[in-house]
């Protein structure tokens, strides 16, 4: 059984990953979910492939609000998007 603290953590690093594909994308003027991976740089799919994990893990451990990569760009534009 994982603690509040232990969830909100790991929503915080799912959320900050998150910040990392937000910039990535800002940056080819594409948005979520409308990405073309076809021709996707490297570091784009490190980031998607870390917040996949991430989100994997808030789902084992209970921290539904980022239990999906959908929850988690979600959750990242109301506290931190602009």
């Amino acid at each position: 059984m994982s603690t509040a603290r232990e969830r909100e953590r790991m929503v915080e690093l799912a959320l900050n990953e998150w910040g990392t594909v937000a910039e990535i994308l800002a940056e080819t003027g594409e948005v979520w979910p409308n990405i073309d991976f076809s021709h996707r740089r490297h570091g784009l799919a490190l980031a998607m492939e870390r917040v996949k994990a991430l989100t994997e893990a808030c789902a084992v451990i209970g921290a539904h609000e980022a239990a999906n990569i959908g929850d988690v760009a979600t959750l990242y534009d109301r506290t931190r998007g602009s």
